[in-house]
């Protein structure tokens, strides 16, 4: 995945969240997104164009296809939790964020994910 730090992204309403992605498993590619919509929850979000997305809602997506990836988006039908990876030299939408948890509640909720990823990469 190259040098990059971990960020858990969180969104909720359900759909539209306000991305695209491209990449998965068949095309040898890793699992990216592709375009943000502005005014979004995506882009309310901190979500960047160029993020590699590691897991959705705790199931890592490294072996998934891009078919697999949107039936797996399909059927998240009010929150959404992100674990991505940003390279280092990435733009940011929120430069004071710096793609660090502001508040210990976004260090809780990520230490969450990365544990669910985790286990659910164990498991599998």
């Amino acid at each position: 995945m190259g040098t990059g730090d971990f960020i858990c992204i969180s969104m909720t309403g359900g759909a539209p969240w306000g991305f695209r992605l491209q990449g998965g498993k068949e095309q040898q590619q890793p699992l990216q997104v592709a375009k943000i919509r502005s005014q979004s929850k995506a882009s309310g979000s901190g979500l960047c164009e160029g993020d590699e997305v590691v897991s959705i809602n705790g199931n890592p997506c490294a072996d998934l296809t891009y078919p697999e990836v949107i039936k797996l988006m399909e059927s998240i039908t009010d929150s959404l939790q992100m674990l991505i990876k940003r390279r280092l030299n990435a733009l940011f939408l929120f430069p004071e964020d710096q793609y660090r948890p502001s508040s210990l509640q976004h260090l809780l909720g990520y230490i969450s994910l990365l544990i669910a990823t985790l286990a659910n990469q164990l498991m599998g």
